[in-house]
């Protein structure tokens, strides 16, 4: 998967099938390079995913909240499955129960 795609798969999750532009993508990066060089390792990201996710359907805000985790998540394919997988599990069952309130 290559920088556009990844940004397209997040983006889709926010406006759904708005192409992105090369310019947006050419932002990110500029963002990527500005960012810290602290890094969580795989093990750190997997210990703080659920709050993470929690704090992004909660607030929508995760990413200014936790931004050392985005930054993670944004370059590690392995994490981002799974932050994509627990977060469709914690949102198909916030749907499932305000559909049964």
């Amino acid at each position: 998967m290559n920088i556009r795609e990844l940004i397209q798969r997040v983006r889709n999750r926010l406006i759904p099938h708005e192409e992105i532009s090369n310019e947006a993508v050419l932002g990110f990066l500029r963002v990527l390079e500005n960012e810290p060089s602290e890094e969580l390792s795989c093990q750190e990201i997997y210990e703080k995913l659920d709050e993470y996710v929690e704090c992004e359907v909660g607030c929508h805000d995760a990413a200014n909240v936790m931004p050392t985790i985005r930054h993670h998540l944004d370059i590690c394919g392995e994490c981002c499955e799974e932050y994509e997988a627990l977060l469709d599990v914690v949102e198909k069952v916030d749907e499932d129960q305000k559909g049964s309130n």
